[in-house]
């Protein structure tokens, strides 16, 4: 028996060994790039169960919307869940005119935003998977050379976190984290993509000034995408400029001429700057019996339309 625990305090003693060793060469988290601190960001401590209104006013307050919790309340927290869901959290931004952006769930996603000035929301788990605790805080600042994440959070001013430490509670988090853009603004690791989908459900409660900057930053950096130039255009059409609308949907086109919605758009500005038989000419690209029945709907009250205003009219 001695025996058998002299062998297992040997073994133990080299395991601590490695752990240890493991520890002191341990890889740091941060990319070794230096440091940065927003050290301007708004700071809004929280009352009980209310860090998604308090954060969701920090960031907002960076990106310039004054904001506080209290303003935030009756938009984002669910008095039934002593807290806020993600759905909320993206949603109340884009009725200020604030574009909200999801992340990679990759620490160096946060850091690039910080390097480029914006404080960055993230959801934490401070609990167990069948158990959460789950928390909302504001990341503003990260040292590489500490490997350490600075915060604010609670009812703390400036928190700040081995990384290790800030990586398990966002593990457990599912790794979410979002910035907030103004109109025109984009990502610092930007995703075609991601950043489309979230400029498409922008446009429906965001101002028309603001949806066209966010449409027209999508075509300078990705010219190549049918969908940044038809977003454009709706966002040009919804403000009247007709012309630049129909500029915008024949960019999509010549890109990809199978858009059928495109082309009824281009259809539709085309009737609204006086040009019925242009319009007229486009829809009859389409074949109606192979579109699905909600755009074939609007292609026949585009067809309407252009019948009431006469499509033997010399137009343009």
């Amino acid at each position: 028996m001695s025996r058998l625990w002299r062998a297992a305090g040997v073994l133990l003693a080299a395991a601590l060994v490695a752990v240890c060793a493991g520890c002191a060469t341990r890889t740091p988290l941060v990319e070794a790039r230096g440091h940065a601190e927003l050290v301007q960001t708004p700071f809004h401590p929280q009352q009980q169960y209310q860090c998604g209104p308090a954060s969701l006013a920090m960031v907002l307050g960076a990106s310039g919307v004054a904001a506080t919790p209290e303003s935030l309340e009756a938009k984002v927290y669910l008095p039934g869940r002593h807290g806020s869901l993600q759905v909320e959290m993206l949603a109340a931004p884009r009725g200020m005119d604030r574009l909200p952006y999801t992340l990679d769930g990759e620490l160096s996603a946060i850091t690039a935003e910080l390097d480029a000035g914006r404080p960055v929301l993230v959801l934490h788990n401070y609990g167990l998977p069948f158990w959460p605790r789950w928390h909302y805080a504001v990341v503003i600042g990260y040292d590489s050379a500490r490997d350490e994440i600075v915060m604010r959070s609670g009812v703390t001013e400036r928190q700040v976190w081995p990384a290790r430490q800030f990586m398990r509670a966002w593990d457990n988090g599912g790794r979410w984290a979002m910035v907030l853009l103004r109109p025109g603004e984009l990502p610092a690791q930007a995703s075609a993509g991601r950043y489309l989908e979230a400029a498409a459900i922008f446009e429906k409660s965001a101002t028309v000034p603001a949806t066209q900057a966010v449409f027209s930053a999508a075509t300078r950096a990705w010219p190549q995408e049918p969908v940044a130039w038809i977003g454009s255009g709706t966002a040009h059409y919804r403000a009247r400029n007709f012309d630049a609308a129909a500029w915008d949907y024949e960019a999509a086109l010549a890109l990809d001429g199978s858009l059928a919605g495109a082309r009824n758009n281009l259809a539709m500005a085309l009737l609204e700057k006086g040009c019925p038989r242009q319009a007229q000419a486009e829809l009859d690209k389409l074949d109606p019996g192979a579109l699905p029945t909600a755009l074939r709907n609007e292609v026949e009250d585009t067809q309407r339309q252009i019948r009431e205003r006469g499509a033997s009219t010399a137009g343009c």
